[in-house]
């Protein structure tokens, strides 16, 4: 489905369910631990006005009172902040809510008083309590006994305006409004899976999944998140933002960092494109009269100091289809890898520990499959040595037996979802390590061997240009300051050396 965005003065259904319908509450502790959590990451940027919690899923009616980019980054941080306390307490790993969260904006003032009643009377019409009043994890009992320990405050005076007062307020949620009217609310993105989603009538709850909508939506908020990152640990400059367009039909959104205090050149840019297929990727694919469109982001950081390495990262979707506008292909691609200068054994072992600890939650064979094809990519075959000591590559993975296309919409977020997480502790323990000019020297002559790869063989550079891409963008990935030395060898025995060895032959880092 596509989501709305998150606009600041708006009123939104805030929903959703545990990954196939798994409990994500499983004591009362972690429904107040939730609850703690959501008072500690949206105060000041939301208001509630109801809120219920039940063992697999959850409903929020919110206003939104901050900036969109900041309502729904610290969304985003308190599912994942929550997540992880989940998972360490029940021994689990992996995806925990399904991605990305529903939101519904209410535009009617009937349709706010039906979803408040609906949410309040959600336990009771789920047959879990015989009286909605008694359940402890909803905010009726703010309005009848004042807000409780524990409990989020919400808009009381507000809500009891919307019917008069609270005796009023009681009796509607008694004859249970939501039925009464026939304004149900719009649950699209449930599906029953449980067993607790009952209703009475016949509504089709099952999930309306557009795959191109939920992942341009779910990177739009990853650059956000990364952006806003990468400026924090810089701390002396900002992104600079294009938007696009191309005229063969979509465009892009490129931000790009230069001359920083950490920084100095990174890109972290989206694209959604669409259109005929050119001609040259229709002979490649081997197809004809063949339609596409093609999402993803994809970053290059270079940082000044030759100790911190180099990474880079993308993850993307493609879909084709024939003149009838079907969907004849669909597959996700991605990755993400590292390039040091000097090479500190820790880092390359934490890099690969974080990318194997998201692939192990998919599937106990993807980090070896994966890690091994990113070695074979990320090779200068005209240089026989890797680009760096690499990471993860995969490319066509489309729907199968075992991995469902919203798998693979798992698999991939939950690397992107990684990656700050695997480079941004190397950037802070070697950001202010010193180093000579000469240190400074190897560092720009490695560039050389980055740029010729991503020129020669990168398949994201060339596909770019071969569908007219933005030139700015596609070419963001090259550094500002390199060198090419004629047949320069370092000096027996240097760290220079060791690098190049061990470049020469791709180990085994975890």
């Amino acid at each position: 489905m596509k989501l709305e965005q998150i606009t600041q003065d708006a009123y939104y259904h805030i929903f959703n369910q545990g990954i196939n319908g798994t409990r994500i509450f499983s004591s009362e502790e972690n429904k107040r631990y939730f609850l703690k959590l959501t008072k500690s990451y949206l105060s000041g940027k939301i208001t509630f006005l109801a809120y219920c919690l039940m063992d697999n899923h959850y409903h929020m009616l919110v206003r939104v009172t901050e900036d969109e980019k900041l309502v729904s980054q610290a969304f985003s941080n308190l599912f994942n902040a929550y997540a992880k306390a989940f998972n360490k307490q029940e021994n689990r790993t992996g995806a925990l809510f399904e991605r990305p969260f529903k939101r519904k904006r209410i535009m009617e003032e009937d349709y706010l008083r039906n979803l408040i009643v609906y949410i309040h009377t959600n336990p009771e019409n789920h047959g879990i309590i015989d009286d909605f009043r008694k359940y402890r994890f909803t905010s009726y009992p703010s309005f009848s006994k004042g807000n409780l320990p524990d409990v989020l405050t919400v808009e009381k005076e507000e809500v009891l305006n919307l019917f008069d007062n609270y005796d009023n307020m009681d009796l509607v949620h008694t004859q249970n409004l939501n039925k009464e009217s026939g304004m149900y609310p719009d649950l699209t993105g449930f599906k029953d899976r449980s067993g607790l989603f009952k209703t009475e009538r016949n509504i089709d709850l099952s999930i309306d999944f557009d795959m191109k909508d939920t992942f341009y939506d779910y990177i739009q908020n990853l650059q956000d998140t990364i952006t806003a990152k990468l400026e924090e640990i810089d701390g002396n400059t900002k992104f600079k933002e294009d938007l696009w367009t191309r005229p063969e039909g979509g465009g892009g959104r490129s931000r790009v960092i230069e001359n920083g205090a950490v920084f100095e050149k990174g890109g972290v840019n989206i694209s959604a494109v669409h259109g005929e297929l050119p001609q040259s990727m229709q002979n490649y694919f081997g197809v004809t009269d063949a339609d596409f469109f093609a999402c993803g982001l994809s970053l290059v950081i270079h940082p000044k100091n030759p100790m911190v390495p180099t990474v880079h990262a993308n993850w993307r979707y493609f879909e084709m289809y024939d003149k009838q506008g079907n969907i004849v292909d669909q597959w996700f691609g991605g990755g993400q890898d590292l390039t040091p200068y000097y090479l500190f054994d820790e880092d390359a072992t934490h890099f690969h520990s974080i990318c194997k600890r998201a692939c192990d939650a998919h599937h106990p064979r993807f980090y070896s499959k994966y890690k091994e094809k990113c070695d074979t990519y990320f090779w200068n075959t005209h240089r026989n040595e890797a680009r760096g000591v690499g990471g993860l590559f995969f490319d066509y993975c489309r729907a199968s037996e075992e991995m469902s296309m919203p798998d693979w919409f798992d698999f991939v977020s939950e690397v992107g979802d990684s990656f700050l997480e695997a480079y941004i502790p190397i950037v802070i323990k070697r950001k202010g390590l010193s180093y000579t000019p000469q240190q400074r020297d190897w560092q720009e002559i490695r560039r050389g061997r980055y740029v010729e790869f991503n020129l020669v063989h990168d398949k994201g550079t060339l596909f770019g240009l071969r569908t007219n891409g933005r030139i700015e963008s596609i070419l963001m990935s090259l550094p500002p300051h390199v060198q090419w030395r004629y047949d320069y060898h370092p000096r027996t025995g240097s760290e220079e050396e060791r690098l190049l060895n061990i470049l020469k032959t791709p180990r085994e880092w975890v």
